[in-house]
């Protein structure tokens, strides 16, 4: 598996550099296609919340209102990471799943804010979380690949067909990981936390062998989750430093499982 990251990440560097660079200023990829949580998410938030019954803020001003002008669904008040890609590819923004009624053949968005990478049977089996319990929404990675998955016969009809487009898509799995960790530091200690990680990494993973092997994806862009220690949140739950410490650790053994 980690042959199979390190192949994928080096396609996406030398396609990328093509993209940018060609004289003929057509883009190297037709289409992205992104899954994740709120740093990747472009407007599914809101629509999920709904699902539940969940106030969501991000329908509120201050969010969009430094580039859109309004709010958008996304968690920020303007632009994320992906636009900015897509705009520097020459593709159009990519639009939510659930949010758009028009065509994804140019790409789609399956990112959802709260998505953990593993499913919420998991953390229900571990008695995790109660408090939080309402954000354990039906988004996780596997649910966003079904997504995915049932979008594509409306995408491609031949094997052929398929190969083509996601051969010349870009795909993005994740931010994942971040929720799946902060979520449970609500109930249990670092080291509890910490031996979630090989699940995590696991269902990462299998995600991108399947977007590959069965879908023929070739560009694949695996972000690694956010310096836990440094967060808010995980500051104002561990005021000892010395946890701080601990909890940055688990950035460090993600990455060096991945």
């Amino acid at each position: 598996m980690h042959k199979l990251v390190s192949v994928a990440f080096l396609v996406f560097v030398s396609w990328s550099t093509l993209a940018v660079s060609s004289p003929s200023g057509i883009p190297c990829y037709q289409s992205i296609f992104s899954f994740g949580d709120s740093f990747a998410d472009m407007g599914n938030n809101p629509v999920v919340f709904k699902w539940y019954s969940i106030f969501d803020p991000v329908t509120r001003p201050p969010y969009g209102t430094s580039f859109f002008g309004r709010h958008t669904g996304r968690n920020g008040d303007g632009r994320l990471i992906i636009d900015f890609i897509a705009e520097n590819l020459g593709l159009p923004y990519v639009p939510p799943n659930l949010a758009h009624n028009g065509s994804f053949r140019r790409g789609a968005n399956f990112a959802v804010g709260a998505a953990t990478a593993v499913d919420a049977g998991f953390f229900h089996k571990r008695g995790i979380p109660s408090a939080t319990s309402k954000f354990l929404l039906n988004t996780s990675l596997g649910v966003q690949l079904e997504w995915f998955e049932s979008m594509k016969p409306s995408l491609c009809r031949t094997a052929q067909e398929c190969k083509k487009l996601f051969g010349r898509s870009l795909f993005f799995v994740g931010e994942f990981g971040v929720n799946d960790y902060h979520m449970s530091f609500q109930q249990r200690t670092v080291q509890e936390v910490r031996s979630f990680v090989p699940d995590v990494v696991a269902t990462i993973s299998k995600a991108i062998e399947r977007l590959i092997t069965m879908h023929g994806a070739r560009s694949l862009v695996v972000p690694g989750v956010i310096p836990s220690g440094c967060s808010p949140p995980i500051l104002t739950r561990f005021a000892d430093a010395s946890l701080t410490t601990i909890s940055i650790r688990l950035q460090d053994r993600l990455s060096e499982s991945i």
